[in-house]
């Protein structure tokens, strides 16, 4: 494998570590309801309460996307093949904590 490769992998598995950063700081409301950072949805931007449940509910997928992105990356560095199998991850975790929240925020608003 190359250098870029490599790099490329853990920049992806890092995305991932930022996405699960923010989720952790807007679920204990260090982040607040705003427009340019967090999960900006049309439920958790309903309300503070939805953003803060929103959040919450994208933690776990969040936190378990970013160890399987960082597995997969670690695995591309000696497979061939591997790093399109990390952005394929990073999407499909991502979709599961949008969809979580979005579950959440809905849950809290009714």
């Amino acid at each position: 494998m190359t250098y870029q490769a490599n790099f490329a992998g853990y920049t992806i598995a890092a995305a991932m570590l930022v996405v699960v950063v923010v989720t952790q700081l807007a679920a204990s409301g260090r982040i607040r309801r705003n427009g340019f950072i967090g999960l900006r949805i049309p439920p958790t931007m309903a309300s503070d309460a939805a953003w803060v449940a929103g959040h919450r509910a994208a933690l776990v997928p969040s936190w378990i996307g970013f160890v399987v992105v960082a597995i997969a990356a670690g695995a591309a560095q000696f497979t061939p093949g591997a790093m399109t199998a990390c952005i394929v991850l990073l999407f499909l975790f991502l979709g599961w904590s949008v969809v979580a929240a979005w579950r959440g925020a809905r849950a809290a608003t009714r």
